[in-house]
């Protein structure tokens, strides 16, 4: 009865090994297909297409000629 039941485990544990590394496999599988989907893979598309740069921002355009700047101590 004790051979018996050593043998049923090892079956078990070998099947088991088997389906936890085919399911390990087939999520991979699965979001590796879902990430090529997804917005972030249609990125590139979107840069290539030819947009005006507006230029320097009408505040950059006014800067003054001398900043001041103040500093406060902490201690």
């Amino acid at each position: 009865m004790k051979i018996r039941n050593i043998r049923l485990g090892r079956y078990l544990f070998v099947w088991g090994t088997i389906l936890f590394l085919t399911a390990g496999c087939l999520v991979t599988l699965v979001q590796s297909n879902q990430a090529s989907e997804t917005e972030e893979g249609r990125v590139n598309i979107a840069t290539k297409s030819k947009m005006e740069s507006p230029g320097i921002p009408l505040i950059d355009e006014a800067v003054p000629p001398i900043i001041e700047t103040a500093s406060f101590g902490l201690g």
